[in-house]
């Protein structure tokens, strides 16, 4: 029989969501010179910025979701579901109105006041001051509008998955879950568990592409939030994590195969049925997560200098990281440069004024809470 997750500190899932945090900068600064229509758009465009978007888009924010529901299975094993549904009104929703009306607006107001700009993602123009803007900022919703979450969709999500997740775990009866991850640790069996997410997006992603709207993205839903419970399914049955983690190998050459498959095909350089590029690059996610996971139990599953201290400030640093990016990238718009100088510039940049100002919001109760941080211990 599975025993439940202990209460001790999982640093290999602390500094694996750390990493992801930080490779945000990456990502979003990425978006800045990329083909695909952003919120601010620099003019010196180049191909690196699209394979950068492309290959992080596969795995990035599902090992998101994977570790909160890891995250999870560690606070169930310590408190109750309803301490756990309070805090994540306190964590998660919060932090997503205090967003939506200070930390996103001034995204939507660069992207307002820069009509010279091609390819913004909403184009519509503003002309007056941030103050003249102000009351403008609940006029709902983006695009048409200007109230929006934009990056913090991610947040909007994981609360409502948690307050669901809390229900269906509730639901579940434990000797089942027991039985099922009991089965599935044997040998090559944890890969059934990604066919779930391949089946979702064959089904459903046809029909309903990514909008982050959260009313009717349902396949973002059904693979997000499937995730999310595979996380705490991983988590809260340690014989199936270690299966998992033993999987290192064949997970990271399986990845890499469906990958390089998935983009040959996406590229035209082979021809291959819709479904099967689909599986190919939905497996390849599933295949890089389980890599990730093993990798980090091995390697990271101990306090690591700096990137373990980060644990407090990740959650914080991703409410304000692209704000941060996003008026940098407008700021520097007529600096002709190398595109990679600049792009340096910007992703060091924002993530030091980022980090600078989690640091400031520490030092205040009203601060901590505008943005998600627990009281200091």
């Amino acid at each position: 029989m599975s025993q439940a997750p202990t209460a001790s500190r999982r640093y290999d899932i602390d500094n694996l969501r750390n990493i992801a945090v930080l490779l945000l900068l990456l990502f979003h600064t990425a978006r800045l010179f990329d083909a695909q229509s952003w919120h601010i758009k620099d003019a010196a465009y180049t191909s690196v910025a699209d394979d950068i978007v492309r290959m992080m888009n596969q795995w990035h924010m599902p090992i998101l979701f994977l570790l909160a529901g890891m995250s999870l299975a560690y606070a169930l094993a310590k408190r109750g579901s309803l301490a756990i549904a309070r805090e994540r009104v306190t964590r998660l929703f919060l932090p997503l109105a205090f967003g939506m009306l200070v930390i996103v607006p001034p995204q939507v107001y660069v992207e307002r006041i820069s009509p010279q700009i091609a390819n913004r993602q909403s184009p519509i123009n503003f002309q007056g001051s941030y103050l003249d803007f102000q009351p403008h900022i609940i006029e709902c919703c983006y695009p048409q509008g200007n109230f929006s979450w934009h990056h913090l969709w991610f947040v909007c999500y994981l609360f409502f998955y948690s307050l669901l997740a809390l229900l269906v775990i509730a639901l579940l009866r434990r000797g089942l879950s027991e039985k099922i991850s009991g089965w599935l640790s044997e040998g090559l069996r944890p890969f059934l568990l990604l066919l779930p997410i391949v089946l979702a997006e064959i089904l459903l992603r046809p029909h309903f592409r990514s909008t982050h709207d959260l009313t009717g993205d349902w396949a973002n839903h059904a693979h997000y939030f499937y995730l999310l419970l595979l996380g705490w399914l991983i988590a809260a049955n340690p014989k199936l994590e270690r299966a998992i983690h033993d999987l290192l190998r064949p997970a990271a050459f399986a990845a890499i195969a469906l990958t390089f498959l998935w983009l040959a095909a996406r590229d035209g350089q082979i021809t291959l049925p819709r479904p099967l590029i689909f599986a190919c690059r939905f497996a390849g996610e599933g295949c890089w997560l389980f890599a990730f996971l093993g990798f980090a139990k091995l390697k990271w599953d101990k306090p690591i200098r700096y990137l373990t201290a980060f644990s407090r400030h990740a959650y914080p640093f991703y409410i304000l990281h692209q704000t941060i990016i996003i008026l940098l990238g407008w700021a520097l718009l007529d600096w002709a440069v190398w595109w990679p100088v600049k792009f340096i510039t910007v992703a060091v940049a924002s993530g030091l004024i980022s980090y600078c100002l989690c640091r400031a919001a520490d030092t205040n109760p009203l601060t901590r809470l505008a943005l998600g941080m627990p009281a200091p211990r």
